[in-house]
């Protein structure tokens, strides 16, 4: 892990397109008093993947809030995971790819259009209006390459981070198809029971 931005968040590379951070602040307490440490997974998105053509601008950064490993229920990480001991970067990273995490908006922290400027100087990007499934019209920042989205999450994305805990009880109550993202949380922490790490 790396220490980067204001010192406190740790920033973990899971592979060539995702960054794992966490800070000691970020967790969430449940109904039944226990609390659930918590990290946040950006991956660089290729849209033209999905989309079917080519595009100068493909990728985007898509944000999802996991627990930490420590607190990860033992069935869960049995489930997701095909090492007996896995490392914290794999276990990270199996969970995501299992559960996906409680999806975050990550430019709605800071509207794109709205950040002076100073984040254009970071990487090669463009800020394109999108749709929501619910009909809401929101900026998105693409860029040229995924090098351009890793750097920008390393120097813009984690720094402003801390954001996204000040409204976390909004976040979480918000549906995810079957249930809410308290309901992930809860399951993927079996109810905040933390777990020791090897």
């Amino acid at each position: 892990m790396t220490l980067i931005a204001d010192g406190s968040a740790h920033l973990l590379s899971l592979d060539k397109r995702t960054l794992y951070a966490e800070d000691e602040g970020w967790r969430c307490e449940l109904e039944d008093g226990s609390k659930v440490d918590l990290g946040i997974v950006f991956e660089a998105v290729d849209l033209s993947r999905t989309l079917g053509f080519e595009e100068e601008y493909p990728f985007v950064v898509e944000a999802a809030i996991v627990p930490r490993p420590e607190a990860l229920d033992d069935e869960v990480v049995l489930e997701v995971s095909e090492e007996e001991n896995p490392s914290r970067s794999a276990l990270i990273f199996d969970i995501y790819r299992h559960y996906g995490g409680v999806p975050v908006n990550i430019d709605a922290l800071q509207p794109a259009r709205a950040s002076c400027g100073a984040s254009a100087f970071v990487t090669d990007q463009v800020v394109r209006p999108e749709k929501t499934a619910s009909g809401q019209t929101i900026e998105v920042r693409h860029f040229r390459t995924v090098e351009d989205a890793l750097t920008f999450t390393r120097e813009f994305y984690v720094f402003i981070s801390p954001i996204v805990f000040e409204f976390l009880d909004y976040l979480l109550d918000q549906p995810l198809g079957q249930g809410t993202g308290w309901d992930m949380i809860r399951r993927l922490a079996g109810g905040g029971v933390s777990r020791k790490m090897i």
